[in-house]
């Protein structure tokens, strides 16, 4: 009953992001990552809505912060724990009922759940979005037919490549 709810652009999700990467995985997300979980985020049918994800800590290198993918990337600091972020979120938000927090905290959830947020633990979400329909990816298609000899030479020659050892490297 709450899946309807759960795409509606008015909504907004706060994910407890060490949370749900460090929940049982199915293998299709093993090695999920920040990077990775903003993307998969950026894809789904939650695309469009406020995403915000809160993280522990500083920023590691390579690791999004700010905004990317259109997923808000907050991190607690050195001083605070992103559960007290979370938390402070909820409290402050204008319009709890259209919140949706995701956490297998109790203490987050018990929070949410009093200013009548909705929330999921980490495991019920991933299999939510697991069964997410995806947007339009802007990632090209991939062909579905080998290249013939004309376009693999093509290509040995944009990038380069002229000795046979190292074609026979290329052609696999």
């Amino acid at each position: 009953p709450l899946r309807p709810y759960l795409y509606n652009a008015s909504m907004a999700l706060v994910i407890d992001t060490y949370n749900l990467l460090h929940a049982t995985m199915p293998p299709s997300l093993a090695g999920l990552d920040e990077m990775g979980l903003c993307r998969l985020l950026a894809r789904s049918e939650f695309a469009g809505q406020r995403i915000v994800m809160v993280c522990d800590g500083r920023p590691k290198p390579h690791a999004p912060a700010g905004t990317f993918d259109g997923v808000e990337v907050v991190y607690s600091g050195s001083d605070r724990t992103a559960d007290d972020v979370i938390m402070e979120l909820i409290e402050r938000d204008t319009a709890p009922r259209r919140l949706v927090v995701v956490s297998s905290d109790r203490a987050i959830q018990a929070a949410a759940r009093r200013r009548r947020a909705y929330a999921f633990s980490a495991d019920a979400f991933i299999r939510l979005l697991m069964h997410s329909r995806p947007t339009t990816s802007s990632a090209p298609a991939r062909p579905t037919e080998p290249l013939t000899e004309e376009q693999v030479e093509h290509w040995l020659r944009e990038f380069g490549i002229k000795d046979e050892a190292e074609k026979e490297d290329w052609m696999l």
